[in-house]
């Protein structure tokens, strides 16, 4: 029997795998590693134009905001396609769906180089950054599907590891 949609487990997961997606970033800046992309500073100060602290704020609101409007997509998909079981592989297949369209995004929203200041330049999914934001970007969207399915799947009404697994 396929998973039918359910808006509140969806609402609650993305708000959850909204946080768990940026640890990767944030975690590797605190240990001082050379990580460039600050996806809160991008969406608070540089998109909404809320200077200093406030801005960060302001991006982490946001990106909460969009994690909860992908978590809905994804639920909406896992429902659309028939999803019966797995959710986990099928989060993995919607992070590669999620981080395709976020990839170019990311190309075009004003983001600063913490490096030299100059905002625009961190390119495809932070190609231009380097390895590591690129493969932080790829991890961080992996970890947004997978726990935005498992949360999704044992929040659900139907739910339990045996939908999840």
């Amino acid at each position: 029997m396929d998973i039918p949609y359910e808006f509140i487990p969806a609402l609650l997961a993305g708000l959850i795998a909204g946080s768990i997606m940026e640890g990767p970033v944030y975690l590797q800046k605190a240990l001082g590693l050379p990580v460039k992309q600050n996806i809160f500073r991008t969406w608070g100060q540089n998109l909404l134009r809320v200077p200093g602290a406030p801005g960060y704020l302001a991006g982490f609101v946001f990106h909460e905001g969009v994690a909860v409007f992908a978590a809905l997509l994804y639920a909406l998909f896992f429902d659309l396609i028939g999803v019966e079981g797995n959710l986990w592989l099928w989060g993995l297949v919607g992070a590669l769906i999620h981080l395709a369209i976020a990839g170019p995004v990311v190309a075009v929203i004003p983001s600063t180089d913490p490096a030299t200041g100059v905002v625009g330049g961190q390119g495809l999914a932070y190609k231009n950054y380097g390895a590591l934001d690129v493969a932080t970007t790829l991890v961080g969207h992996l970890a947004f599907g997978l726990s935005t399915a498992i949360l999704y799947g044992l929040l659900h009404s139907r739910g339990g590891t045996g939908l999840i697994f």
